[in-house]
């Protein structure tokens, strides 16, 4: 699991929050990348406005605001695919991953506050155990906080797991890297290999939160909330993702009411067609499929993740999972009903036909002129026509003209005459 958590660790809550949300729709996410690429001077909130037309979950679209993000992003499709799958799988292991990675950056001094970032530890206290409860009370345990040093400027973090964590414990499955992206703008790495991006400005690209204490138990249609896996000292950790209705809705272009709801992964977005999204989801409300419409079945969803997670690792993160040529299904799903994988004015279909269609036009045009040419051409030239049945009538009345214009009293041909004639006026 630190396998894939690794490269995202140790960035701010609420965007961590948001990468783990847009990775359980991979699809969606390797198309903004791409989309990304090919608006390299959009950023910040006039890029989500400008894809507010994409058919993307919001948090896909609100990545879009972070260029240099998704450059990191959209260099290895099989890493974020397993990292949803894990997500959806098993979302309490996630987050317990977040925290023990964060622990080892502190203790490299790699994870401090800066100008770009602010790092908070909480100690949770565990509940006492009840009186008649025999065995001992879990531990007390550790909270790592990150958010941006200024709420309205965001800093994405650049960095090698193999420097800001120290040794890795398991070298036979090294942690997964994205360096930077050659061109984007990173500041150099001057603590521990911990760099950033240029600072992008944001009213509502955030709009979620992780809650760690996780201590909001109204989730009754989810049993995966009751009960208890002891995962040190704090169960369910980024289970319950809150999302900011408010900045939720300038995204989506939603009414949503109240001021902060539970995240739920919606599997529309995941899909690659109604029957199937439909074996996962409930039936539509009123608005449409949202980010947050409560699927009618989450342990089946975390089973078919788990399926897929244990399908792409082995049951284990696999060896140097960061480069694994041979997963390309994702990209091609992503590109399959559109040249750059995203909607653009004119798809690429829709061009071909406009293609076909102008071809045809133009070929029943060009056909009356070609007709006409051809029977205009076909008259001039009709005595000259060795094919046509009046050829040789035709050779015989020029042959009678010419004889006709002959003198009546000479016996001797045009053409011989003219020699002679010639040949005597040269003797005087």
């Amino acid at each position: 699991m630190d396998q894939w958590v690794a490269p995202v660790a140790l960035y701010p809550d609420a965007l961590l929050s948001q990468i783990l949300m847009a990775a359980t729709y991979p699809t969606n996410l390797v198309q903004a990348a791409q989309w990304s690429q090919d608006h390299p001077t959009l950023q910040g909130d006039a890029a989500i406005q400008a894809v507010a037309g994409q058919p993307w979950d919001a948090s896909v679209k609100s990545l879009v605001a972070f260029p240099q993000l998704m450059s990191l992003l959209g260099q290895n499709p099989p890493w974020i695919q397993s990292l949803g799958d894990a997500f959806l799988a098993q979302p309490d292991d996630v987050m317990a991953s977040v925290q023990r990675l964060r622990a080892l950056a502190q203790q490299t001094g790699a994870l401090t506050s800066s100008p770009q970032q602010k790092v908070t530890t909480l100690t949770k206290t565990a509940p006492p155990a009840p009186a008649e409860q025999t065995t001992a009370a879990p531990p007390s345990s550790t909270i790592i906080e990150i958010e941006p040093a200024t709420p309205d400027v965001v800093y994405v973090p650049a960095y090698n797991p193999a420097t800001v964590y120290g040794a890795w414990p398991n070298a036979a499955y090294p942690p997964v890297y994205l360096p930077p992206t050659p061109g984007e703008q990173f500041s150099s790495s001057v603590v521990k290999g911990l760099g950033y991006s240029l600072g992008v400005a944001t009213t509502y690209a955030l709009f979620s939160a992780i809650d760690w204490d996780d201590d909001d138990h109204h989730h009754h249609d989810d049993d995966y909330h009751h009960h208890d896996h002891h995962d040190g000292g704090y169960s369910h950790n980024g289970d319950n993702i809150n999302i900011n209705v408010n900045n939720f809705n300038k995204i989506t272009g939603e009414n949503r009411p109240g001021n902060t709801i539970p995240w739920r992964h919606n599997p529309a977005y995941r899909y690659a067609d109604n029957r199937v999204a439909a074996q996962y989801h409930s039936p539509a409300s009123a608005t449409g499929l949202s980010a947050t419409q409560a699927p009618a079945s989450r342990a089946s969803q975390r089973q078919a993740a788990a399926a897929r997670f244990q399908q792409s690792t082995g049951h284990r993160a696999a060896p140097n999972a960061s480069h694994q040529p041979g997963r390309q299904p994702l990209q091609a799903r992503a590109q399959r009903s559109n040249y750059r994988g995203y909607d653009t004015s004119k798809p690429a279909v829709q061009r071909q036909a406009n293609r076909t269609h102008n071809a045809r036009e133009r070929q029943a045009h060009q056909a009356p002129r070609n007709a006409a040419y051809h029977v205009t051409r076909a008259s001039a030239l009709s005595g000259n026509d060795s094919r046509s049945a009046t050829w040789q009538a035709q050779q015989q009345r020029g042959l009678q003209s010419r004889q006709r214009a002959a003198p009546p009293h000479s016996d001797t041909p045009l053409k011989a005459q003219h020699p002679v004639r010639h040949h005597a006026e040269r003797h005087h």
